[in-house]
């Protein structure tokens, strides 16, 4: 696994970050499979309670006060969940205008433009595209059995 710093904030701060991830996972009302994924490895990362991470799950699809929650979030984790939710929204190939909006305005509140979200995007593309040279060079071919 990479080296992440998720870990290294305190557990509350932790617990909004995941809230945060969930909400975009779901602002479509659609969670795939692979956001899913995704969603369920940053989790992980998190190294929060085991009943801390089913009350995260339980609170999937249900709504959430996006500036409130955000006033209540360090600049500094707003950012890491940023990385993380641009990460996310990729993971299916496709952005929709709302979780588009959600991006932009979790930048602003980390105090960020519209360019970085979008220096974060082309970053996860270059992600995946690295990722797909591990896969090749294994000859494996995601999505074939």
């Amino acid at each position: 696994m990479l080296h992440d710093i998720i870990h290294d904030m305190e557990p509350d701060e932790r617990f909004r970050y995941a809230q945060l991830l969930g909400h975009l996972a779901s602002v479509d009302n659609n969670i795939s499979r692979i956001e899913m994924a995704f969603y369920e490895q940053r989790l992980g990362a998190t190294l929060l309670a085991p009943e801390r991470r089913e009350q995260l799950r339980e609170q999937l699809n249900q709504p959430l006060n996006l500036d409130t929650h955000l006033a209540k979030m360090k600049p500094r984790s707003i950012k890491m969940a940023l990385r993380d939710i641009c990460l996310m929204t990729m993971a299916d190939r496709e952005i929709d205008d709302s979780e588009r909006a959600v991006l932009h305005k979790v930048a602003q509140a980390a105090g960020l433009s519209a360019s970085h979200v979008d220096n974060l995007l082309k970053w996860t593309i270059k992600g995946f595209h690295w990722m797909q040279e591990g896969y090749d060079a294994l000859d494996i071919y995601p999505g074939l059995s």
